[in-house]
């Protein structure tokens, strides 16, 4: 998997500057060794389906805070950001 998504070549350009509402989830996964932890961070639009950002990597605070710098760069806002627990 992770080979897959280091090789991948998409890049997503979110459709908006600013959404009323993002819903952020994430998938985590072991990759080889219980111990290797990697997790997949995204955020979509509901209302239009648009997947508007991503992130990979460790099962940390880091990646977890990539995730928000890359809206940051990408100049994305939001009112509020939904997640299910």
């Amino acid at each position: 998997m992770l080979k897959t998504l280091a090789a991948a070549k998409h890049a997503l350009k979110p459709k908006r500057r600013h959404y009323d509402c993002l819903e952020a989830n994430e998938f985590w996964t072991c990759a080889g060794r219980k111990k290797n932890q990697k997790w997949l961070i995204y955020a979509c639009h509901r209302e239009s389906g648009e997947i508007v950002a991503y992130v990979w990597g460790k099962c940390d605070l880091k990646t977890a805070r990539r995730f928000r710098r890359w809206l940051d760069e990408h100049g994305v806002s939001y009112g509020r950001i939904a997640h299910d627990e």
